[in-house]
């Protein structure tokens, strides 16, 4: 899981429940904490499919 921001690559493609991440999240998709974390346990590790996961919501 994306556990350093400081990494790059394969590491950026990934999200994590790090609350750096989840903050993250909360921004760029304007949802409540509680939302970013469904979202990342429902949708996996993958940001991408995350961010998918949010928008059919």
């Amino acid at each position: 899981m994306a556990d350093n921001p400081k990494k790059k690559g394969r590491d950026r493609e990934l999200v994590s429940e790090r609350e750096h991440e989840v903050a993250y999240l909360m921004r760029t998709a304007k949802v409540t904490r509680q939302k970013a974390l469904e979202a990342i346990r429902e949708a996996g590790p993958s940001r991408d499919k995350v961010m998918e996961y949010l928008r059919k919501k």
